[in-house]
């Protein structure tokens, strides 16, 4: 059984994803994880708090999917495929975690959380690999986050066509896409 502030996490993420963040109040929150309105705030100072605490918590889960079973000896591209797929996949499975994450992006709030030191840390390793990238001169020589909007944030929307469109995409498909991404930060060879 999941602990009193998992229950509360897991319920304001369905919360933000199917309600958004002015259809979260405490009390509903407290309702849905199926613990008393004052438990909440042994765990969260407020509302601001819990959702801050929310988007580092969906954060580490969201990078945990990510790495799995990334090897630090693999090639570049065979570390970037396999991020890609990961991402993908947890962004077509977990309904929740790709709503949220429009949400939060969507959010006056997000530059701030994004900034957050505690997320930086949690995305360190990402950083670190498109930082390596350009220093072997692989990659493009941009900062690490247009690298990463260059490549990774289309998992996210070609996640979401892959939901709309009512077929999955086939996996000569989705390889394509992962090819045709890392094209995009790659250097041009002179």
């Amino acid at each position: 059984m999941m602990d009193k502030r998992e229950r509360i996490f897991k319920a304001t993420e369905e919360l933000l994803a199917t309600q958004g963040f002015h259809g979260i109040s405490m009390s509903l929150v407290a309702k849905e994880a199926g613990v008393a309105a004052g438990t909440i705030y042994r765990y969260f100072s407020d509302k601001d708090d819990l959702l801050r605490q929310l988007h580092l918590h969906v954060s580490l889960r969201a990078r945990d999917a990510v790495f799995e079973g990334v090897s630090p000896d693999a090639t570049p591209f065979e570390q970037y495929r396999q991020i890609w797929l990961n991402a993908f996949r947890l962004l077509s499975t977990d309904t929740f975690c790709l709503r949220c994450k429009a949400q939060y992006e969507s959010s006056p709030n997000f530059e701030q959380m994004e900034l957050d030191p505690e997320n930086q840390q949690i995305w360190l390793r990402l950083q670190h690999f498109f930082e390596e990238g350009v220093r072997q001169g692989l990659f493009i020589a941009l900062p690490h986050r247009i690298l990463s909007a260059l490549s990774l944030d289309s998992v996210m929307h070609i996640a979401q066509l892959d939901r709309l469109a009512g077929h999955a995409l086939s996996e000569a498909e989705r390889e394509e896409a992962v090819r045709a991404s890392w094209r995009a930060i790659l250097k041009p060879q002179s």
